[in-house]
């Protein structure tokens, strides 16, 4: 599959069968596709989150740097979610994770009818095949404070899933990665912190470890692609959503992934200078991008 700016398209199928899919095997499938397209017209590939997809990365750029690797962004999401619904995964945090064992969303949808049937006169007939179990169902059925955290994990799951739902698309977003991400974890965040009636500023232990979840998954599949077309987003409203947020050409990282992408776009020691020169008045509103008509279309 491709996707350009008329919207996604479909190139070829390969047949897969009895073939070792290895790095070198994905690495050939990249390059003859790009070869096929031309690599002029090639700006980044995707591929899951797979250990030899992430090889194969290494083989392609080294034969055409100017192409990124980025990997799928759902997969990525698909796996957030499963590490933090995982206790298995955090066994130093078995307790704090317990309460995340699950996705309940189907349990609030069916409360009634599951409470309906543990107060029915044929419960006590379900009983006769484990008391001891069914005695625990109907008491945690029948207890508010379990339902209450049932809907504290679907509020605090929701950013994520939501995240999960919009990137599961074909429209190019890849300018709009970066912001989501720390709009997700901040909407994580208030909720995490509101359960537990903590300021921001003080200390969780279990936000601590979902936000090292999501930071971890956010550190293996962010590229400095990432950062440049962030960077170039004129949006800034974003900013608003939390006080300590800066504009991207005032951040230290993301100007350092930046400069690294624009050297392999910009070998040339002039190309390079000239185009820095050009993002410092885009970044500034100087120059050109200082017309009311182009602060106006940010």
């Amino acid at each position: 599959m491709a996707v350009c700016e008329i919207g996604p398209m479909f190139l070829k199928a390969a047949n897969c069968e009895d073939e070792v899919k290895d790095k070198h095997f994905i690495a050939n499938l990249l390059t003859d596709s790009i070869r096929e397209i031309g690599p002029q017209n090639v700006v980044h590939i995707i591929t899951d989150n797979g250990a030899n997809c992430k090889a194969a990365r290494l083989l392609v750029e080294a034969k055409f740097p100017h192409i990124f690797w980025t990997p799928c962004v759902v997969h990525t999401f698909n796996l957030a979610l499963k590490n933090i619904c995982s206790p298995l995964a955090h066994p130093k945090y078995n307790d704090v994770m317990e309460v995340c064992g699950w996705i309940p969303k189907r349990f609030k949808e069916i409360k009634q009818a599951l409470q309906q049937m543990v107060i029915s006169e044929r419960w006590d007939m379900y009983m006769e095949d484990d008391v001891e179990k069914a005695g625990t169902v109907k008491e945690k059925l029948s207890n508010e404070l379990f339902w209450l955290d049932i809907n504290y994990i679907l509020d605090f799951i929701a950013p994520i899933y939501e995240m999960l739902r919009i990137t599961d698309t074909d429209t190019p977003f890849l300018h709009l990665v970066y912001e989501w991400w720390d709009s997700m974890i901040e909407k994580v965040n208030i909720v995490i912190f509101r359960k537990e009636q903590r300021q921001l500023h003080d200390a969780s232990r279990f936000f601590d470890v979902v936000h090292g979840i999501l930071v971890d998954r956010w550190t293996k599949s962010s590229t400095s692609l990432h950062c440049l077309t962030h960077s170039l987003n004129p949006s800034k409203q974003w900013l608003q959503e939390v006080p300590v947020r800066v504009p991207p050409h005032q951040d230290f990282e993301i100007t350092k992934e930046r400069k690294i992408c624009l050297e392999r776009y910009f070998p040339n020691d002039m190309e390079i200078r000239q185009v820095n020169v050009e993002y410092a008045n885009f970044s500034m509103f100087l120059g050109d991008f200082g017309g009311s008509d182009s602060m106006n279309d940010r």
